[in-house]
């Protein structure tokens, strides 16, 4: 794969495990002056559409931030997003309502359950298909291939074929995939950097080396207090914080692969699962794990590595937490090590941002959601213009977010590794950055250039950015994983069967506690009980059902 992009199509390399930001807005109470005359929107066969004449008037409802979008004398029908896509693209758009992230699946099953639906918004994958049964929502079958731009194309590509096929009942595509960002955010290794030093430890290639780095943190007193009192490896008692270490060891837990005949089996109740845990259990054993683990949560994780308890935790290309934890002490980060000769597949699911983008039946012009979101892939993605950046992405003396005010968006599944990959050959030369190699970047990443050299010059003590997007950064680690095939997407992306409705609840706290307890000192064998008892308990009619649906893509 080749990351980088020309501009005027997306040339794939990029997302945002976070929605990272980038955007532009007027000043509050004008109108937006046309930026560039209304030019013709081409599709794929090559036709030129120009803006839609008299304009194209879609309701939709949407969701907040829990930051600043709208500037003072905007709304979510009057802003620089609805202004130009009227004045631009012929598209007038009206919400009919915003509610925060939590609560758009309820209040969106309301608003499906009274019959009146807008003329496009974001459906679930379970709200799609009651849409599709009560015949309320268009066929996109013919639309996406005539009027998909290639930026459009490009982005949900490279999200994955799984994307589009999900989007299908019967064969018939009934939304435009919501692309997001789980490519990008598979477990990196984060070591903190002066411990490790002080102590002469080598950087990991091997699941031995981290296991050697986890003794020296809890035996060899790193933070010099003279207390036996730090721990070698982060673990929350939900074991998210296990994943990239479960997959040095070839198990992955809640996600379905392939067996070598074909057939999809359950990852966590596989024999490499065992061994895994194994090896957490002896961990956990000698101290090398935080004993109280299996009470906290992510965030007092993170509380005790900022009380300088912890020195190494798998997390997201992002170290951002890290920083703000612990701001004078820099962390690196790594690939997840394998625990054999075999390289270490990073598990991830499926690559949507909460669903999909589905249009009303009889709605005239659906295309017209496709146009939208080549318009949000422009402007927020491969846009190289300072000024477009400020009016249409983020505000940076203000902190707003204005992109979110797009109506629809596509996330590209690389974004944060994409940067990386545009900064490196800038960081590595030893000249200074030339006029027209930073006018070839984007605005974030100009500013994200700007960052590190603070940081490399010391005029910056935040190592946050260049732990991200800097040389052997978080976002090189996921462009390393990329170019080995290294990702390992969930094989199951259907709608839960009958029986994991049913069942599967039940079935997920069961592993959680047999896993749990089996890290903190249960017999190991355990495991095998455990895996006879979810089978019994519904896992065999779920394992049917899903290689039914497997067997009939």
């Amino acid at each position: 794969m080749r990351f980088g992009y020309r501009r005027g199509s997306v040339s794939i390399a990029a997302a945002a495990a976070v929605m990272l930001l980038a955007g532009c807005m007027e000043t509050p109470g004008s109108r937006v002056a046309r930026s560039e005359p209304p030019a013709a929107y081409a599709g794929t066969t090559g036709e030129s559409i120009f803006p839609y004449n008299p304009p194209v008037e879609l309701s939709t409802v949407g969701m907040t931030l829990p930051v600043q979008v709208y500037p003072q004398g905007d709304d979510m029908n009057n802003n620089a997003w609805t202004r130009h896509l009227r004045d631009n693209l012929g598209i007038i758009v009206q919400k009919w309502w915003e509610t925060s992230p939590g609560q758009l699946e309820q209040k969106t099953n309301l608003m499906i359950a009274s019959g009146n639906i807008p003329n496009f918004f974001i459906a679930t994958p379970m709200q799609l298909v009651q849409l599709e049964r009560a015949d309320l929502i268009e066929e996109l079958s013919h639309v996406y291939p005539r009027h998909a731009s290639a930026n459009v194309r490009s982005v949900i590509e490279e999200a994955g074929p799984e994307v589009l096929e999900a989007a299908k009942i019967e064969g018939k595509l009934m939304g435009i995939p919501f692309t997001g960002v789980a490519k990008e955010s598979v477990p990196v290794l984060w070591i903190r950097e002066d411990w490790r030093t002080q102590l002469n430890l080598p950087q990991p290639a091997t699941m031995d080396e981290v296991i050697t780095i986890a003794e020296a943190f809890a035996n060899r007193d790193p933070d010099g207090n003279g207390l036996h009192d730090t721990y070698g490896l982060a673990l929350d008692k939900s074991l998210s914080m296990a994943i990239g270490l479960l997959n040095g060891y070839h198990a992955y837990k809640g996600i379905w692969i392939e067996e070598p005949d074909g057939r999809l089996a359950y990852g966590s109740i596989r024999p490499e699962m065992k061994q895994a845990l194994g090896k957490l259990r002896e961990l956990y054993r000698s101290g090398l794990i935080d004993p109280d683990f299996g009470m906290k949560e992510g965030g007092k994780v993170y509380d005790s590595i900022g009380a300088g308890k912890i020195g190494m935790a798998y997390g997201s290309i992002s170290a951002n937490t890290l920083y703000t934890q612990t701001p004078d002490s820099r962390w690196f980060a790594y690939p997840a090590p394998s625990a054999d000769s075999g390289k270490t597949r990073v598990q991830h699911g499926l690559n949507l941002h909460m669903g999909f983008w589905v249009v009303k039946k009889g709605t005239p012009h659906p295309e017209a959601v496709l146009r939208m979101a080549d318009e949000f892939v422009k402007k927020f993605y491969l846009n190289t213009d300072d000024n477009v950046y400020r009016q249409f992405n983020y505000d940076i003396e203000q902190k707003m977010s204005i992109w979110h005010q797009a109506p629809v968006k596509l996330y590209k599944s690389y974004k944060n590794a994409e940067i990386s990959a545009h900064l490196e050959p800038l960081l590595t030369g030893v000249k200074v950055p030339t006029f027209a190699e930073k006018s070839a970047l984007t605005p974030e990443e100009r500013e994200k250039l700007v960052l590190i050299q603070e940081y490399l010059t010391g005029r910056s003590a935040d190592w946050s950015v260049i732990a991200r997007n800097g040389l052997h950064g978080g976002g090189t680690v996921i462009l390393d994983y990329v170019k080995n095939g290294q990702l390992l997407a969930d094989r199951f992306y259907g709608l839960p069967t009958k029986t994991m409705v049913q069942k599967l609840a039940s079935l997920t706290k069961l592993e959680e506690d047999v896993m749990k307890r089996i890290i903190l000192g249960a017999p190991l064998d355990e495991f095998d009980s455990f895996a006879e008892d979810w089978k019994r308990l519904g896992g065999s009619d779920i394992t049917a059902e899903v290689n039914s649906w497997a067997g009939s893509r």
